[in-house]
């Protein structure tokens, strides 16, 4: 059976290092890819979404990343990201307060930009979150 090395971590954890796996699927800022052994190198950055990884001879591992790069080099994937949490971590009632936090803030008219932007990222990792929370 193919495989390759996947590695991924963030600021305050290390997910996976150097674990065989038969694929990655994860959210780049172009949509969502699916890595299988032999891809190409690239590298891509990475937007709020689910990833799953599937090892060899163990069941899917699935989470989600808030942002962050994706590099494929010689059959080996890094990944670094802003923050990363598995299915089963998520705090569903933590999720439905920032989704309901962030939209109380975006009905503000008076929001700059910037603001408008952080809370709309702030909306759709909530979301997100909640898509996959429990699972």
């Amino acid at each position: 059976m193919k495989s390759f090395s996947l590695s991924v971590f963030a600021p305050e954890r290390r997910l996976t290092q150097d674990e065989q796996v038969q694929s990655f699927v994860v959210t780049t800022t172009k949509g969502e890819i699916e890595i299988l052994p032999g891809h190409a190198n690239m590298i891509s950055a990475l937007d709020a979404g689910h990833f799953v990884y599937t090892p060899v001879d163990k069941s899917p591992v699935r989470g989600v990343i808030s942002s962050g790069f994706v590099n494929v080099e010689d059959g080996a994937v890094k990944v670094i990201a802003e923050t990363v949490e598995l299915a089963h971590e998520i705090d569903l009632s933590r999720a439905k307060a920032a989704q309901m936090k962030a939209e109380k803030m975006l009905a503000d008219a008076s929001l700059d930009s910037s603001a408008f932007r952080k809370y709309q990222l702030k909306l759709q990792r909530a979301l997100i979150r909640q898509s996959l929370g429990g699972k």
